[in-house]
């Protein structure tokens, strides 16, 4: 019994001193676009295009919300293809790509797919990593240089080609009571996984924000609807972190989100034009 308290005790103050943290919030300062401000001329655009979408399971809830939000305004057409071999007619083709854990896996499939059908001018190319993509040793570093590599080596190859870029992800980081219970069982906590996530999304944020399209699907995730961000620290390290309200099982997104994400995706999406890079949307401070 004894041993069983010290081993609490210590556990107790590991979370306390580097697993729990304080969770704080930032103001963004920023609104989020709504349907009404994007023109019809643009949603004919977007409608005329050929674009690519690799994901896996957050990929999933976005293209259900996708679907729920057009359903919802039949005036808005976009035609959606689940589809790995995209055809030439127009529309946004989306499919799971590569394994989860396995992040160059999906950037090796999203080259497969441009370069054997995809890399004329107009296309649009887009692959998002998991937050399953990390762990807490992963190099965010190492991960966002290979990530920026490819990518260089595709725009060679298919000058006339929009690559949209991607923010990772973002899980629930865990209360008090989670850091330790992980403490005791020794499982790896998603603050430290947040936290590597961030770094990777403060990597991709500075070298494309501004230059090239990136839609930065972590802040959106992070930000409460009342416009304050969730994060925490870790050392130096800012670690955001998915709001709760917005999931059902710690990464997901539930209805709500997934729509408001896929709004915004829209939106994103419709203003892209072949020759002009919009701001990133929304951009990390």
């Amino acid at each position: 019994m004894r041993r069983r308290l010290v081993a609490l005790a210590v556990a107790l103050a590991g979370a306390a001193a580097c697993g729990g943290g304080v969770m704080e919030t930032g103001a963004t300062g920023e609104r989020l676009p709504t349907l009404a401000e994007v023109s019809d001329a643009q949603w004919s655009a977007l409608a005329q295009r050929r674009l690519f979408f690799g994901h896996q399971s957050v990929g999933d809830n976005i293209m259900q919300g996708m679907a729920e939000v057009l359903a919802a305004h039949p005036g808005m057409r976009l035609t959606i293809v689940e589809s790995a071999d995209p055809g030439e007619a127009p529309g946004l083709y989306h499919a799971k790509v590569g394994r989860n854990g396995y992040p160059m896996e999906k950037v090796d499939e999203l080259v497969r797919v441009t370069d054997r059908s995809f890399g004329g001018p107009g296309g649009v190319a887009m692959v998002k990593f998991c937050y399953a993509d990390v762990q807490p040793n992963t190099d965010a570093a190492a991960l966002f240089d290979r990530y920026r590599q490819r990518m260089e080596d595709l725009r060679a190859r298919h000058p006339g080609l929009t690559i949209v870029h991607f923010t990772m992800p973002l899980k629930e980081s865990e209360s008090w009571r989670g850091v330790l219970t992980k403490r005791l069982t020794g499982t790896p906590l998603e603050r430290d996984r947040n936290a590597v996530r961030s770094r990777y999304n403060e990597l991709l944020l500075a070298r494309y924000a501004g230059k090239e399209p990136v839609f930065d699907i972590a802040r959106m995730e992070s930000t409460r609807p009342d416009g304050l961000r969730l994060f925490l620290m870790r050392g130096a390290d800012t670690a955001y972190t998915l709001v709760h309200e917005y999931t059902s099982d710690g990464g997901h997104l539930n209805e709500s989100a997934r729509r408001m994400v896929a709004e915004q995706f829209l939106i994103f999406l419709a203003r892209l034009s072949p020759t002009s890079v919009p701001a990133a949307a929304p951009r990390t401070s």
